[in-house]
């Protein structure tokens, strides 16, 4: 149980809920609770039982860890609270006191270790993915996951084959963040955003020292790993004289921005995300593609409501051409460790969105995780990065093929 001597008098984020007056507002876009409609698994169901638990009026118990550790984190209901409470902070904080107490203590171990040495597992597991794939681990998680998810992992990864690229009288240097997903499972999207860059007259920088951003250790309550991480990360990139830090994942944008803030008092403070950036330095161009394509352009929660980024992706996109068509918002059900550990309901918040998408010709997004949850079910569909779909405009192909 929580020390609430220890807490008393400190500014701390459990403590904040202490001026939540239950409005109900943070619901409204609760991915969970529009799935499970029951108090606990809402925004606001969270909240009373994060200060029932300071207060000592409740244990931790095995429907507590899973109240707790089923938000998605996504942001949603902090951009609706009236009060400014930052609930996804106090979330944070409880799964650092709860995790000693779920039955989940291997796994997490194993997850610890895989993304603190993200690149040594990655190389064992490419190393002997073959027999991984044809033997009984392969039913255990997050083998499991993988096979489900139909992820392809590459022989090589993106850090492994440029640390910077350059042109000819550049206009300026940007640094690349990779993150991990797009650098150990589609280093093709990060080779479009380097070739994309170099056509705008950049120098590209690609640091062989990124380490894993830390989301995915601060979700499931490693905070000092997470911070560990962090300032790996601040080390690397401070001493690099870029205009901008660019990434393809809006999780490690906002992580390495803000919430790094947050865990060791520093960030990145020229991180941006990569639509945003062309929206600002793109030149004008002609449409490229059929007008007739019909696309949907996929919000991440994270560009949505932590980095602010809606409009730019969709503009970009129109000034390709494309028939950008309205959709409904709404998360894709990914959440990083919540695929991992609750399967079912995160299959349960994707069919909406199949559901909602199966008017469009392509589904287009800026966030890899995403990508990868939808490639899971639809199958018939082109699912693209925009960065891969801005790299061909740049390039002046007459037409958006099927890759």
């Amino acid at each position: 149980m929580i020390n609430t001597e220890e807490l008393k008098g400190k500014d701390t984020e459990l403590l904040q809920l202490s001026s939540c007056i239950r409005c109900g507002t943070c619901k409204a876009l609760c991915p969970t609770y529009i799935e499970d409609a029951t108090e606990g698994m809402s925004a606001r169901g969270r909240v009373i039982l994060l200060k029932k638990y300071i207060n000592g009026e409740l244990n931790p118990s095995k429907i507590l860890d899973k109240r707790i550790f089923s938000c998605m984190l996504c942001g949603a209901c902090n951009s609706l609270c009236p009060l400014g409470i930052k609930i996804t902070d106090a979330v944070y904080e409880g799964r650092k006191n709860l995790r000693k107490f779920n039955n989940r203590k291997l796994l997490s171990f194993f997850i610890k270790v895989a993304f603190k040495k993200i690149s040594s597992a990655f190389g064992l597991f490419s190393t002997f993915k073959n027999i991984i794939e044809t033997s009984p681990v392969n039913k255990l998680q997050p083998f499991k996951m993988l096979k489900e998810l139909d992820v392809k992992v590459p022989d090589s990864t993106l850090r492994d084959s440029v640390s910077i690229s350059k042109v000819p009288r550049p206009r300026g240097r940007i640094a690349v963040f990779a993150g991990c997903t797009v650098n150990f499972l589609y280093p093709h999207v990060g080779s479009s955003l380097i070739s994309s860059l170099n056509k705008l007259n950049y120098d590209v920088i690609l640091p062989k020292g990124e380490v894993c951003c830390g989301a995915p250790l601060l979700g499931l309550g490693f905070e000092e790993d997470a911070a560990e991480l962090a300032e790996k990360n601040i080390k690397m990139f401070k001493g690099l004289k870029v205009e901008a830090v660019i990434g393809l994942c809006p999780t490690c944008i906002y992580f390495i921005k803000d919430e790094y803030l947050r865990l060791i008092g520093e960030g990145i403070e020229n991180a941006i995300d990569a639509s945003r950036f062309f929206m600002e330095k793109m030149p004008d161009i002609s449409p490229v593609t059929d007008s007739g394509s019909r696309i949907v352009y996929h919000d991440p929660c994270y560009s949505l409501y932590h980095l602010n980024v809606s409009a730019e992706p969709r503009h970009i996109l129109k000034s390709m051409g494309f028939n950008v068509i309205d959709s409904e918002n709404g998360c894709c059900g990914f959440g990083g460790s919540f695929r991992l550990l609750y399967q079912e309901l995160s299959d349960s918040i994707l069919e909406k969105r199949i559901k909602e998408y199966g008017k469009a010709d392509m589904i287009v997004t800026s966030c890899p995780n995403c990508i990868i949850q939808f490639r899971s079910k639809m199958k018939d569909k082109q699912i693209k990065h925009i960065i891969e779909v801005i790299d061909k405009a740049i390039k002046g192909d007459k037409n958006e093929r099927k890759r």
